[in-house]
């Protein structure tokens, strides 16, 4: 184990993502809280009928350390997210029968198979299968959009901000992530590979920014027989959040709360 802990220091820095702090990666618990107040549920804005579960908003230091796994070669640090953010949800008691991902095309001939690895250490740590089940359709890509802004932009939204109870209605696009986008250039949603015998679907995702990719990926997965659908993402826009869910729709335990 101590070979294999020193092999992975060469692969990648051991130190948080966010600040720097030593031997604290992917996030020292300073800029991420590893117990915040709770990943949900929330309602998605774009679909108030979809249960949503996150880390939090997607600024400052979860920003950071998603733009590592995305942008700067470091994709083991979508995978430990993903991992918190599974824990997080066996906590909440969310209940699913397996986990699927929002799929990309490759960009200029090279995988992206971020919300992927996100899934990945999702469904490990809920112990549940990962099965590849949305097709990418063809449109103009909001995650390619998205990762331009992210190089440009600064510090994002307080990850403490409270929230109050119309968190993410009118939110302040320069803040809390790219301008509303044309809805006549967002790309259809995503396709499913085949149909469902019912059963209860978690859909994952990196980054949620209007939640309507999702919207559109759960709408697929219902009317292909999923009796039950959830998203997942590590962060979101305040756009994107809709109120806190009932927890009795959502298949949680009840008592559980979403970030403050």
């Amino acid at each position: 184990m101590a070979i294999l802990e020193v092999l992975s220091g060469f692969l990648r820095p051991p130190d948080c993502l966010a600040c720097g702090a030593a031997d604290a990666w992917p996030c020292c618990s300073v800029c991420l809280p590893p117990e915040p107040a709770g990943p949900g549920p929330w309602s998605l804005a774009a679909e108030p009928t979809v249960t949503m579960w996150a880390l939090g908003l997607y600024g400052d230091a979860l920003r950071a350390a998603v733009l590592a796994g995305k942008l700067r070669g470091q994709a083991a640090a979508l995978g430990a997210l993903g991992r918190r953010l599974g824990s997080l949800l066996l906590g909440a008691g969310i209940g699913a029968d397996l986990v699927t991902w929002i799929a990309a095309r490759p960009a200029r001939g090279l995988p992206r198979d971020h919300a992927r690895q996100v899934a990945a250490g999702v469904a490990g740590a809920l112990d549940l299968p990962l099965v590849d089940l949305l097709v990418p359709m063809a449109g103009r890509d909001l995650g390619r959009a998205r990762a331009g802004l992210d190089r440009r932009a600064g510090a994002g939204p307080d990850l403490g901000a409270r929230a109050g109870p119309d968190w993410g209605a009118g939110a302040d696009s320069d803040q809390c992530g790219p301008a509303p986008v044309d809805r006549a250039r967002v790309r259809p949603p995503p396709r499913v590979r085949h149909r469902l015998e019912g059963g209860r679907v978690l859909v994952v995702d990196d980054v949620a920014t209007t939640g309507r990719t999702l919207a559109g990926a759960a709408s697929a997965l219902r009317r292909a027989g999923a009796r039950d659908v959830e998203v997942a993402v590590l962060g979101a826009s305040s756009a994107a959040f809709g109120p806190p869910a009932d927890p009795r729709s959502s298949g949680a335990r009840p008592g559980r709360r979403g970030p403050p």
